[in-house]
């Protein structure tokens, strides 16, 4: 069952380009976008006007430490039959960049997003070229050498889940987040990437997002999105079963107090 789910995580992570590449429908309007004189008076530093962050995650190995978590939860029904379905995760990611370490501590639920109901709960730490998981029963998996496929759970981003924005510009709206001075970023709809979505032709996506950068340490501190979906696939669920409808969010924070600290990472108890 592990190396069932882990192929399912994969497969997920490395969908097919035409799909994420199709232009989203959106709520974010780029004639909405903030006038001039206002963005003068309130714009971020240089070179913040304009600014690419299609994997969200972006920058983070600029920094000896690093951590972010990513929390998604949907709530609809399965097309085939009108029964009502939901799904929950929670990633929670941190980086040792000169220890070459990282780790990943995955836990889902839900027909929503797995091919089952159960729960899912797997850690998976990648040392140098070496990895390790540990499945929700304590057993312990090792790769060494990454020949196999230990990266599905240990490499897993958020740029793999929440996806990211290609092009964004700011509003001139400002906020202190976690110490950090941050600005509103708005894009146009072509400008999203949602990896977690696996859209057909005859899905229906539409959505609302919010995008902050701190430019002090030209990383996103926040991403939130909300998308009503329709006859779409999520994440790790069976695409040969139902699709579903129904409101998906996700959600990308940066844990600003890891930056540049060493987190503790080790080989899993038990492998």
């Amino acid at each position: 069952m592990l190396i069932l789910l882990l192929m399912a995580l994969t497969g997920a992570c490395s969908s097919p380009e035409k799909t994420e590449n199709r232009p989203l429908p959106t709520r974010v309007d780029p004639t909405t976008w903030p006038t001039a004189l206002f963005l003068t008076e309130n714009a971020p530093p240089a070179p913040f006007g304009e600014v690419d962050f299609s994997t969200i995650d972006r920058n983070l190995a600029q920094h000896q430490g690093w951590a972010y978590t990513v929390n998604g939860v949907f709530d609809g029904t399965l097309d085939a039959s009108g029964e009502a379905v939901h799904g929950e995760f929670t990633v929670r990611v941190e980086g040792d960049e000169p220890g070459q370490k990282r780790r990943v501590v995955l836990q889902a639920q839900g027909r929503a997003f797995l091919p089952h109901d159960a729960l899912l709960k797997l850690e998976g730490v990648r040392w140098s070229n070496d990895y390790y998981i540990v499945d929700v029963n304590g057993a312990c998996t090792v790769d060494l050498g990454g020949r196999e496929i230990g990266s599905a759970v240990a490499d897993l981003s958020a740029g793999e889940l929440i996806g990211g924005v290609t092009r964004a510009v700011p509003t001139g709206h400002r906020q202190e987040i976690a110490g950090l001075a941050a600005w509103q970023y708005t894009f146009a709809p072509e400008a999203v990437r949602l990896p977690a979505v696996a859209r057909y032709p005859e899905s229906q996506v539409q959505l609302e997002a919010d995008l902050w950068i701190a430019p002090q340490i030209n990383a996103a501190v926040r991403y939130e999105v909300t998308a009503q979906v329709s006859r779409v696939h999520l994440l790790w669920a069976d695409r040969n079963g139902s699709t579903v409808t129904g409101t998906l969010y996700l959600r990308y924070e940066l844990d600003v107090s890891a930056l540049d600290a060493l987190p503790n990472i080790s080989v899993p108890h038990g492998c």
